[in-house]
């Protein structure tokens, strides 16, 4: 078994107790106190989304090449962002869904209307399909699958 990683950002997943809704508060919990043990990892470097993105942002995952069940098919991941962050446009080859566990966040994909989810909504994107994220004055807490070609690519970031 490898070791556990952290970033900043499981700290304040810890002690954050608001944003959900009765349908997702126990699994916002389970995962606030499994925290510790998951392998959390970041993406991007300081220079793609600066030291505050960093220091408030972090993802591990469930399902996938690299996750406690393995798989070449489909990724699941637990990300979290720091509340007021804004997540540049980017894409991936995967297709990705969000479901929001806990807060609230305002979500942009070309060619789709801009729409703020909360606890309990989700919405998707294509492949190749950029988008973005803007937290507001809560974190987000959300489950995030990718399935299709380039399952094991990062985002491409700055592209609109």
């Amino acid at each position: 078994m490898k070791p556990s990683r952290t970033v900043p950002a499981a700290q304040l997943l810890k002690s954050w107790s608001e944003g959900h809704i009765n349908a997702t508060v126990h699994l916002r919990d389970a995962i606030r106190e499994l925290s510790d043990f998951a392998d959390w990892q970041q993406t991007y470097s300081v220079d793609e989304v600066g030291q505050d993105f960093l220091d408030r942002y972090g993802w591990f995952e469930l399902v996938g090449p690299e996750g406690h069940f393995r798989s070449d098919e489909v990724r699941a991941f637990i990300a979290y962002w720091g509340e007021r962050l804004y997540y540049p446009w980017h894409l991936h080859e995967a297709e990705e869904l969000y479901f929001i566990l806990a807060g609230e966040a305002l979500f942009e994909a070309e060619g789709a209307p801009p729409v703020t989810l909360k606890a309990g909504e989700a919405c998707l994107h294509k492949a190749n399909q950029p988008h973005q994220m803007t937290t507001g004055d809560s974190p987000v807490l959300a489950l995030v699958l990718w399935r299709g070609a380039g399952l094991s690519g990062v985002p491409r970031m700055g592209v609109s």
